[in-house]
């Protein structure tokens, strides 16, 4: 072939192979959309966590916390939930509670759509509200396609204090973290709903992950305590392992979170943090 037609045919198909490479590349993409959900690019898969699609003031106030008279989410989505979920090739369920799959999500996401999920009690909620495609996450690893999912452990609050919270609403103490492994990409951990507890050394030990995502608004009842880290628990994480460098998510959006960014940012940058912690907006895309 002559160098002018092999110069014509590479012109004329650049923009399709630019294309192929970047839908194919292995850089890790981490979108916060808001609240825990996430969309996450990974090992050629895209990934959506927790979504909570309800509109700006949706829901009534949560009882027992801090501010009884405020509707939540706090905030609208950043972006149409079809510009959320175009592209999903999977959903992560970390545990049913409503702010991590609320009715929004029941509704618009696609029922053939696949769905992973912590244990069989989960699978069960799902199966009942039409969707077909469940799988349990071992701990062990469950593989799709080149990504291999881990289950992990959570400490959603001190059980003692937090338990009786629970229980008068209803909703379960469980939850699980995830751990992301493929070939040529960084280890991603997401810790879940949890607290800074041995089930979260457990991982970071167990895995050696290059990234964590930290749900981190420090969300609360009236005595239960934290249910979720806040600044202490994201200090101490980043203490256990400085290495790692750590997002910053569940922000911003419940009516029982006692931390917002504006004051995360304000403790990363008075205690040395602010290189090793991100704390993206909503809507805003992290590439590893």
């Amino acid at each position: 072939m002559s160098n002018a037609l092999s110069q014509f045919f590479y012109c004329t198909l650049k923009p399709y192979i630019n294309y192929r490479v970047c839908k194919y590349s292995k850089t890790m993409k981490i979108q916060e959309i808001r609240n825990a959900t996430l969309k996450i690019t990974f090992g050629g898969k895209v990934f959506l966590t927790d979504p909570l699609f309800a509109p700006k003031d949706a829901y009534d106030p949560i009882p027992m916390c801090f501010t009884p008279d405020i509707r939540w989410p706090l905030c609208d989505l950043p972006m149409p939930v079809d510009e959320i979920i175009k592209g999903v090739d999977a959903v992560i369920m970390t545990h049913y509670h409503i702010d991590h799959f609320d009715e929004y999500a029941a509704k618009f996401l696609p029922k053939e759509i696949k769905i992973f999920v912590q244990d069989s009690y989960d699978q069960k909620i799902l199966g009942n509200l039409g969707f077909k495609d469940t799988e349990i996450v071992s701990e062990t690893g469950t593989v799709f396609g080149d990504v291999k999912l881990y289950k992990t452990g959570c400490m959603h609050g001190i059980e003692e204090t937090t338990m009786p919270y629970f229980k008068a609403a209803g909703i379960r103490h469980e939850a699980m973290g995830i751990v992301f492994k493929s070939a040529k990409e960084k280890t991603l951990y997401i810790a879940g709903d949890t607290i800074w507890h041995d089930c979260v050394k457990k991982a970071i030990d167990e895995f050696k992950p290059d990234i964590a995502v930290l749900n981190s608004a420090d969300a609360r009842f009236e005595h239960s305590g934290s249910i979720i880290m806040g600044t202490r628990n994201v200090a101490e994480f980043h203490k256990y392992a400085p290495s790692v460098k750590l997002v910053a998510s569940h922000m911003d959006t419940v009516a029982h979170a006692t931390l917002d960014r504006k004051a995360l940012k304000k403790f990363a940058e008075e205690n040395g943090l602010s290189d090793s912690l991100i704390i993206p907006s909503d809507g805003e895309i992290l590439e590893f």
